[in-house]
């Protein structure tokens, strides 16, 4: 094997490597203040890169933070991946494959998750549009891997479910912010299974008249 095929590899995992670093460093700095105050030379010294590294990768500060919070939400999709993997493919019809989502949904703890966006993105006048373009970018990853688990619906009605579902959480985690303030604790995570409750038991039976 020559030269010449390995560096395009090594490069480009290099390159992994300081976004990596980046994200990391964002991660562990927020963490450490509670919100994302810092600067870029603050997020290089810390990433061990330097400021021209940070802006190969970012267009500016606010992209670092909301792929460190897409970062944040994807790990939900992978405990998502794992809850449904986890539980046998049923006969493939929408109302399985709702029920699959929503038991997955109620599994995992996005309390914590949601809690931590909130306290990265603040409640200035963008903060809305930028927590719901964190569950927005979620909703690609979570329909693809959910359309593998269906043979009877198509990719339209996978997306149109899934969306539902994203975008419902996103409504979710307003109105539990604003009764709660983001706290975690058992009250405020009683509130949040009920609106949740309240979510799946919307989306499930719809708005048409009853029968």
């Amino acid at each position: 094997m020559t030269s010449q095929t390995i560096t395009p590899d090594r490069r480009a995992a290099l390159k992994a490597r300081y976004r990596e670093a980046i994200l990391d460093a964002a991660d562990a700095l927020i963490r450490e203040r509670g919100k994302p105050q810092f600067s870029v030379e603050e997020l290089a010294e810390r990433a061990d890169v330097s400021r021209r590294t940070v802006f190969n990768h970012f267009s500016s500060l606010d992209d670092v933070i909301m792929t460190t919070c897409t970062r944040r939400l994807s790990g939900v999709v992978d405990e998502f991946r794992a809850a449904t993997k986890a539980t046998p493919v049923g006969d493939g019809s929408r109302v399985t494959l709702f029920a699959d989502i929503t038991s997955a949904v109620q599994d995992i703890d996005l309390p914590t998750v949601v809690a931590y966006l909130w306290g990265v993105l603040g409640d200035d006048g963008r903060s809305r549009d930028q927590f719901d373009d964190v569950f927005t970018r979620a909703t690609d990853q979570l329909s693809i891997e959910i359309a593998d688990r269906s043979s009877e619906i198509d990719a339209f009605e996978v997306a149109v479910l899934v969306s539902s579902v994203i975008n419902g959480l996103a409504v979710v985690s307003a109105h539990w912010i604003a009764r709660t303030g983001a706290t975690l604790d058992g009250a405020s995570r009683d509130v949040w299974d009920e609106l949740l409750g309240r979510l799946i038991a919307t989306v499930r039976t719809g708005y048409s008249v009853p029968c």
